[in-house]
């Protein structure tokens, strides 16, 4: 926000020096980025917060000075003479959509002169780095800087009907705005139009052929207060911006919209001569936006650290035009139209230190913070990214746009549809993402290109998408857990890692089955048993295809893995169960059958669990062998199996007895042969 220092000193008592002006505003939280020396007077950049839009004008400014600086506040005197013709007969106001538009004040002014602007009016607008149109149009522009309240000047012979309608824009309706362009509208989008068809797009920009221009005469002055969601979603979706729209994007005060209009007419009969009809063609709701806060002193000493006399808040309080109270021990404070940003107990605290001087607040040797430990979700998190990292896994953090053609590659039509947002502003990658795998890729390849050939990463986000049959219902949004690296067992074996991280009594299982986005036959469903119960379902896992493959140029062939958060999170125990050392030695005897080449290691380990063999203790893959000895379409799996007896030392006859069960079993159920 440019604020001019001469422009400033109207609204107060006493004149302020640069570098006075600088100190305070800086002390206050509202810094001066820059300062520049203008034939004007000195010219202040102020960085002013999204919240506070009470600071986006002079006057606000002044406010905020005069408070800081124990100075009074001098607001301009307004008065205008009004004709005896009521402006009811000259225009008719009706506001269709009163979510969008809450209030609508429109003036008229008859028989006026259209010409240059006076030298002062023209200088305050090029104090700032506003160009001087026509001093009709100057003053609006003028007031919006004054006050912070938009507004606009219509040519009223050019409205058809003599009827202003605020509603929202019909399909297929276009508008030709002041800057020349013709815009599409939508019908989401808030309008002001006539009898006929739009005339402005409201809150941001006119339209050309309502402008006003060294023709007109007759004026219809307008001030109004919009929706700020309204008004952003607009802005974007036409790629335009605008003084008045940035203003009405973050709030403006409730109580400035019929005085800013009476402020325009008093200074366009000034400027420009005319008649002001008697009376104002007002729609909406009145509001001052006033509302009360309590605060409570001792509080101000628990948050800042510090005693701060009551005297001293009061008065500060005071400043603000707070208008403190006393309420038994505490103040009660109505808080100003302008300030939006205050609504809590904290947010006047927060006043009191700005004003007070955030550097007269001892800094301390020791701070004192009380440590909260982790809950569930947090702590399952932290070790499965810090199992995932001692495993070698780098995590990621991705975008979550993708192109239209990354979000078909990874889901699945019979599941969903994509979700894409209706932005002007992002004409790619304006698809939310339905995988993590995009962004994983893309940062694969970034590794690639930079010599980097065997990235393994990992990230934790959410994915997004319609699901099919459910156009009426919420999106669906579910966490997950996605990896990228170089093969199948080395995703699975980073995964096996992190669930016996989270649960000790947990097993991880891998069916194949094909699935999108990977290769037919290199696939499959991840599974998880915990205490040999029923399988729960986690994701699935395989090689990328050759369309993923080729669409992401990559050199080395990539495995991916995606999991449910969720389904992790059940797993967690935080206090993993524990048992007693074992007493008496295991015995551990190595097992090779030949089986078939479609006979799986989890059919093996399955069986042998359904066998309930006694004493065992474990099963374990040692390693799978194919060649000459072993006849085509076969292959020999070498198992370990330990066995314990927790009560007594195991004899050699007992464990021979089970492995004799073992095999049987193995050799009935999926024609296994021992193999010597």
């Amino acid at each position: 926000m440019k604020i001019s220092l001469d422009w400033i000193a109207r609204y107060l008592d006493k004149s302020v020096a640069t570098e006075e002006a600088r100190e305070a505003l800086l002390n206050a939280g509202l810094p001066v980025e820059s300062v520049v020396d203008t034939q004007h007077g000195p010219l202040l950049d102020v960085e002013v917060t999204s919240n506070r839009s009470d600071c986006l004008c002079h006057l606000g400014m002044a406010r905020e000075l005069a408070a800081l600086l124990d100075r009074k506040l001098l607001p301009p005197k307004v008065e205008v003479k009004e004709s005896s013709r009521p402006v009811d007969q000259l225009i008719q106001v009706r506001i269709a959509d009163t979510a969008g538009c809450m209030r609508y004040v429109a003036r008229v002014i008859s028989n006026v002169r259209i010409g240059p602007s006076p030298a002062w009016l023209q200088q305050a607008l090029e104090s700032v780095g506003q160009r001087s149109i026509n001093n009709v149009v100057d003053v609006t522009n003028y007031v919006l800087l004054e006050t912070g309240q938009p507004l606009h000047a219509f040519d009223l012979d050019q409205l058809q009907g003599r009827q202003i309608v605020v509603r929202r824009a019909k399909a297929g309706e276009k508008l030709m705005t002041i800057d020349g362009q013709t815009r599409a509208l939508q019908p989401t989008m808030l309008v002001i139009a006539d009898e006929e068809s739009p005339v402005a797009v409201a809150g941001i920009m006119g339209g050309k052929d309502s402008g006003v221009t060294e023709a007109t005469v007759n004026v219809l002055l307008e001030s109004a207060r919009f929706d700020p969601l309204t008004i952003r979603q607009t802005a974007r979706a036409l790629t335009l911006s605008s003084e008045s729209s940035y203003r009405f994007e973050r709030g403006i005060d409730p109580a400035a919209t019929e005085w800013a209009s009476v402020r325009a007419a008093q200074l366009i009969l000034e400027v420009a001569g005319g008649d002001l009809a008697r009376g104002v063609s007002a729609v909406g709701k009145v509001e001052d936006g006033c509302r009360e806060v309590r605060l409570r002193p001792e509080q101000v000493k628990r948050i800042v650290g510090i005693e701060i006399p009551p005297e001293q808040i009061r008065e500060i309080l005071t400043r603000l035009e707070f208008s403190p109270r006393a309420d038994g021990p505490d103040l009660v404070c109505r808080v100003p139209s302008h300030r939006l940003d205050v609504w809590r107990e904290i947010d006047l605290i927060e006043e009191i230190c700005r004003v007070w001087g955030y550097g007269r607040i001892p800094v301390e040797r020791k701070v004192s913070h009380a440590v909260r430990l982790l809950d569930r979700t947090q702590e399952a998190g932290r070790v499965m990214r810090t199992t995932l990292a001692g495993a070698g896994a780098s995590e990621a953090i991705t975008f979550s746009f993708v192109d239209a053609v990354e979000a078909q590659l990874f889901l699945d039509p019979a599941a969903g549809e994509p979700l894409r947002v209706s932005d002007a502003v992002r004409k790619v990658s304006n698809t939310l993402r339905p995988s993590i795998f995009p962004g994983l890729l893309r940062s694969r390849r970034h590794n690639e290109t930079n010599g980097q050939l065997n990235a393994f990463l990992f990230e934790v986000a959410s994915i997004y998408f319609q699901r099919a049959g459910k156009a009426g219902e919420k999106p669906y949004e579910e966490p997950q857990l996605a990896m990228v690296g170089d093969t199948v067992a080395h995703l699975t074996g980073a995964l096996e890692l992190v669930v016996q991280k989270l649960n000790r009594r947990a097993v991880l299982q891998v069916h194949p089955r094909d699935c999108m986005p990977f290769a037919r036959g290199a696939a499959g469903e991840v599974q998880v048993r915990v205490d040999g119960q029923g399988a729960a379902l986690l994701g699935s896992v395989g090689v990328f295809g050759p369309m993923v493959q080729a669409h992401y140029d990559l050199k080395q062939t990539a495995a991916g893995l995606q999991v449910r958060w969720s389904a992790l999170l059940d797993l967690f125990e935080p206090v993993p169960s524990a048992r007693a050392i074992a007493r008496f030695p295991a015995v551990r005897r190595d097992l090779s059958v030949v089986v078939d080449e479609g006979v799986r290691w989890g059919t093996l380990r399955d069986l042998l669990a359904e066998l309930a063999l006694e004493f065992i203790e474990s099963v374990e893959l040692v390693g799978v062998f194919r060649g000459k000895q072993v006849e085509a379409g076969r292959k020999s799996v070498t198992l370990t199996l330990v066995f314990r007896n927790p009560e007594a030392t195991l004899r050699s006859h007992e464990v021979d007895l089970q492995i004799q069960r073992a095999v049987a079993g193995l050799q009935h159920r999926c024609g296994a042969v021992l193999r010597v």
